[in-house]
């Protein structure tokens, strides 16, 4: 099971782990692997909106980038603690993005946050952080894998029984599957405002291939 988010075209199917950026916040970089995904393009994507948690009060907010192909284009917000979401908010007339469109730290591109692959419209990393004044309710999760090779799937977040624990993440639900899927696996867990969600694989093979996905509510927190 690979992580196309490698900075690298021709290991996209590393076993790198996504990193996370400082909780102190950081500046973004954006670029395509393709020319045709920019502002100007009859192709590809032109801009994009990303979702990211602020440094400063833990609020979640959004931001348009326009794509500038193979060549850098910086987010304005400096304080950027995490990035929730990514998806085309206009494109060219094959409606996708002709090259894998990645987030990184500004100066640190091997710092890969988040990704639209080629072909696609919007970011499929299912990690998330739960904004300040919120809690979410982590309803079930799922997973899947496809090539007949021993996969452990397991959803995770920094916390336990409510409490954030920075860093630390624990386990929420595991499964073993081998060319079948988990199904609907409920879990119905109260995640607290900070806490990061996320679902990870280890293969026995290089060569899983494997998917998941998580489903929950965000809600106020009633109870500050």
């Amino acid at each position: 099971m690979g992580n196309e988010l490698s900075v690298v075209p021709a290991t996209l199917t590393s076993h790198t782990t996504i990193p996370t950026p400082s909780a102190a916040g950081e500046q973004f970089t954006f670029i395509s692997e393709s020319n045709s995904d920019n502002g100007g393009t009859v192709t590809g994507v032109q801009t994009l909106r990303f979702h990211y948690i602020d440094a400063v009060d833990g609020i979640e907010y959004t931001e348009d980038v326009t794509l500038n192909g193979t060549t850098e284009v910086d987010s304005v917000i400096t304080t950027g603690r995490f990035i929730n979401d990514m998806y085309s908010l206009t494109v060219g007339s094959n409606g996708v993005a002709e090259g894998h469109i990645r987030v990184y730290k500004k100066d640190s591109p091997e710092l890969v946050y988040n990704m639209i692959a080629m072909g696609g419209n919007k970011s499929l990393v299912p990690h998330r952080m739960v904004p300040t004044g919120k809690k979410l309710i982590l309803g079930g999760w799922h997973g899947a894998e496809v090539n007949a090779k021993n996969c452990v799937i397991r959803v995770r977040s920094t916390d336990m029984y409510g409490v954030l624990i920075p860093g630390v993440f624990c386990f929420k639900g595991t499964s073993y599957v081998n060319k079948n899927t988990t199904g609907p696996a409920p879990l119905h867990a109260l995640v607290p405002a900070l806490s990061i969600v996320k679902v990870s694989g280890w293969p026995s093979q290089a060569t899983a291939i494997a998917s998941v996905d998580w489903w929950g509510i965000l809600r106020d927190d009633l109870i500050q």
